[in-house]
């Protein structure tokens, strides 16, 4: 996703609009467990802002992962407010802002990283999804297990005869 912005850069407030859909590359940060294979769409605008570059806009993405109780297959959407700042390469801030060289920029980072840091930690295919018995293996969704949950916590084994009466 590389965009020209000389246009831009010449003039101090000028703008360029930007609406694409793109296919967003895996790379080694990325969870294996979402396929992001249906590509990304993106609205908004970068403005020249003193030779700082502001992206705003709105990244919609679909995806398919597991759910994290029963292991069915789900899609989700996201919906993300994108707000990031572009330097140019070499300029004192270029270590805490994202950069760009000479007459372009790269978005496919920006779009990554934004992705990664909303993705859910836990992904269900239902509130009500009761997963699988950790002992029998038994879909909770489906049937009812037969299992007698007898496991104490050993730190509170000690409480275990605390009120049988002697």
């Amino acid at each position: 996703m590389k965009i020209d912005i000389s246009n831009i850069l010449k003039h101090n407030g000028a703008s360029l609009n930007l609406d694409f859909n793109e296919t967003v590359g895996v790379n080694e940060f990325m969870p294996e467990e979402f396929d992001f294979s249906e590509p990304i769409s993106f609205k908004g605008t970068l403005v020249n802002a003193g030779g700082i570059i502001n992206l705003d806009g709105v990244l919609w993405v679909t995806y398919r992962t597991k759910c994290s109780r029963c292991l069915k297959d789900i899609e989700s959407k996201m919906h993300i407010v994108v707000k990031e700042d572009f330097v140019e390469e070499g300029n004192d801030k270029a270590e805490e802002e994202y950069t760009y060289q000479g007459k372009f920029l790269e978005l496919e980072k920006v779009m990554i990283d934004n992705i990664i840091l909303n993705l859910p930690v836990k992904q269900v295919c239902d509130e009500a999804c009761k997963g699988y018995c950790p002992k029998c293996g038994a879909d909770l969704n489906e049937n009812e297990c037969k299992c007698i949950n007898e496991d104490i916590d050993p730190r509170m084994e000690v409480f275990k005869n605390f009120f049988i009466d002697n």
